[in-house]
């Protein structure tokens, strides 16, 4: 609740401070150093907060996108055992705005084998906040699934803090014999620190509940640091840089696996306390991907060798003005969003390189964007949030004209699928707001009504991919999401719940068609609609019970059918026995059979099941947690719809290694962690 005798300042003289300060500043305050907290705002403001611990409230993940997943709504597409790609309410890739502590990291993949949670290193984040559809627009433009913030807040050197702090961990899992081991540390003072962090994993091939081992092992490290300073109480600054190394990445559901791949990310962010009334913050982050795929490297060789190195570069930018004027909370700012991408097929790699295809044809897309929202409370009770953005997007691909050594001309490609010819370069403006209205139904209860409106170009693949089965549409227009949410929550000593209804309508859909083996992209009519219904019951003292269940569909107005990657109901209900030392939980996992299928993605049905997974956790001192689990208790033989369903959305899945039949998921797994905080 903001302070209601705060006194009146005009926004204007916010906003015109943030365009004219020469510093770039942010400001928050240290959490606990587990894995960081999952913040949930896709209900009202301040709704619900749920810390997610390894061995109590999640089963053991193998990366931070199936980590997600332990909330509902949110599921992955997997495609091996690593880069497991996150979707919210039906909505992936670039519908999604997920950024790693203030950067945007677009993956070097047209295939997407590195989403932006690839990159990052879940144990060194102290919060993780989700945002489900479109609560905020100070992030950029789309985004019209949900937002996901991974961040590392300022360290908090009051008297009562230890000036040198930190965790070790380690953590192994008996399926695909995959072991993690992680560190970080923070030292410093008043006027300034230094942040250290760093992980390691590496798991070979998993077996699934048939006893087929996948094609999915991996090895990645992680590891970063930072310097702060802090001049005084009101200033903070600070420079970071993180490195990710990804090698021997296998992907069963694939054409191609993933030897190398390394991502370098440069930031710059701080915080500027202008006046007791009036807060300047700011980043600004550079991110530089290169990534290669190919078919021969890890697996038994191909008849036809093929390589594709990639890089993607990203530059992020934001400054934002906080100002309090009364009952009233004023947010604005401007954003900067730049990608450049390349991607070039190479054939014969190893003997006499031959250029095949320039696919992604050297893309720059550019976005300038400005946002206000206001929040302002109507009573002790009630309150109203608003906001409103308009970014200017512009588009390029330099070498749409250039012709490959052994390939064609990028844009001879577009001009055969879709009649398009002369310049492919394009420029839109793109527009988004919302409106969220709350009232508070006693002490413990609330109701909520959100409308939203947002809007995104295709990325570099829908836009300017050029390979002769799969081609971008440079015309496509903006993706426009009209969202309105509608729920109701509580919060109490005995009882959480809550229940929210979505419904989705999205003009110019950005639609991926498959007709004769080539993949090409069209503007549709979509609709999406879900319930969200969660629980937890408290009693007997030490007792707990929790329950989740999703209910989704998606539509295809245009050609009356379904939307691919659609997740089947599903949901979950755990029992909890918890002390002050002990946690024991057993978990029942559950989706309903799969049959509304997308024949585009030609999609393959798949069976309801149920899945029992067990947790212990153990803390004999406070900064000591051990815990164990069996996932997949009775090792039975699954897959999530969500998966490359026999690839038949990756062009690039052919020869003699393609896969044939459903990518199912992990067998029995027994994993043990430890975790000690200092």
């Amino acid at each position: 609740m903001h302070n209601p005798s705060f006194t009146a300042r005009p926004l204007a003289l916010a906003v015109a401070a943030l365009l004219s300060s020469g510093s770039i500043f942010f400001t928050t305050t240290v959490q606990a150093n587990d894995l960081p907290p999952l913040v949930v705002t896709g209900q009202p403001t301040n709704s619900l907060t749920t810390e997610l611990k390894p061995s109590t409230s999640q089963r053991m993940t193998a990366d931070t996108g199936e980590w997600l997943t332990q909330k509902n709504g949110i599921a992955t597409n997997r495609m091996g055992g690593h880069g497991l790609d996150p979707i919210i309410r039906g909505l992936g890739q670039n519908r999604l705005n997920i950024l790693l502590d203030g950067a945007y990291v677009f993956g070097g993949c047209p295939n997407r084998m590195d989403p932006p949670t690839a990159y990052a290193a879940l144990n060194s984040y102290d919060l993780v906040t989700l945002s489900k559809g479109v609560t905020t627009l100070r992030h950029g433009a789309g985004g019209s699934g949900g937002t996901v913030v991974f961040e590392r807040l300022q360290p908090d050197f009051s008297a009562d803090k230890p000036t040198i702090s930190g965790q070790l961990g380690s953590s192994f899992n008996s399926n695909s014999n995959a072991g993690k081991g992680w560190g970080n540390a923070l030292a410093g003072g008043k006027k300034g620190y230094v942040r250290a962090f760093g992980e390691y994993s590496k798991a070979r091939n998993y077996e699934d509940g048939a006893g087929r081992k996948i094609w999915s092992g991996y090895e990645t490290t992680q590891g970063g640091g930072a310097l702060g300073w802090t001049p005084n109480a009101a200033s903070w600054l600070e420079v970071s840089y993180e490195e990710t190394r990804e090698r021997d990445v296998k992907f069963a559901g694939a054409g191609m696996d993933s030897p190398i791949s390394n991502n370098k990310t440069y930031g710059l962010r701080g915080r500027y306390d202008a006046t007791p009334l009036l807060t300047l913050t700011g980043n600004l982050n550079y991110s530089q991907v290169d990534h290669v795929m190919d078919n021969f490297s890890l697996r038994p060789k191909a008849m036809m060798q093929m390589a594709v190195p990639t890089t993607s570069d990203t530059l992020t930018g934001r400054l934002m003005a906080e100002y309090q004027l009364g009952l009233n909370q004023f947010t604005g700012g401007i954003n900067l969003l730049e990608n450049q991408r390349s991607a070039t097929m190479i054939s014969s790699p190893n003997a006499s390189p031959k250029q095949m295809a320039f696919m992604w044809p050297d893309v720059t897309q550019r976005q300038v964007g400005a946002f206000a929202e206001v929040e302002h409370l109507l009573g002790v009770s009630r309150r109203v949030s608003t906001g409103i953005r308009v970014d200017y997007f512009e588009a390029k691909a330099d070498l749409a004209n250039s012709k490959p050594t052994n390939g064609a001309v990028p844009a001879s490609f577009y001009q055969s699928t879709y009649g398009i010819s002369g310049d492919v370069g394009r420029d839109k403006w793109l527009t988004g707001a919302f409106m969220r209205f709350e009232q508070d139904l006693g002490e413990w209860q609330r109701a909520f009504v959100s409308l939203s409106r947002s809007q995104r170009m295709g990325d570099a693949t829908e836009m300017y991919m050029a390979r002769g089965n799969w081609v971008g549409n440079p015309d496509l227009k903006p993706e426009t999401s009209h969202q309105i949410d509608l729920g109701i929550l509580g919060k109490s000593a005995s009882l959480d719940y809550s229940a929210v209804v979505f419904s989705n309508q999205v003009t110019d859909y950005i639609y991926r068609s498959n007709t004769a083996g080539k993949s090409t992209y069209r503007n549709i009519k979509a609709a999406l609609y879900g319930i969200e219904l969660e629980s937890t019951i408290r009693y007997a003292k030490n007792w707990e019970t929790r329950g989740q269940l999703n209910l989704l569909r998606g539509d295809n107005r245009s050609d009356s059918e379904t939307l691919a990657q659609i997740t089947p109901y599903q949901g979950q209900v755990s029992q909890h026995w918890i002390n002050a030392n002990w946690e024991v939980a057993a978990t029942f996992r559950f989706a309903d059979k799969a049959d509304r299928l997308n024949a585009d993605a030609n999609e393959k049905a798949t069976s309801g099941y149920g899945l029992i997974d067990l947790n212990l956790a153990w803390k004999p001192i406070e900064v000591l947690e051990i815990s164990t689990g069996i996932n997949n208790l009775f090792d039975k033989n699954y897959a999530n719809f969500l998966n490359r369903n026999a690839a038949g959305s990756d062009p690039i899945n052919t020869g003699d290694n393609a896969l044939v039949g459903t990518l199912t998921e992990p067998g029995r797994s027994i994993w043990i962690s430890g975790n000690y905080r200092f």
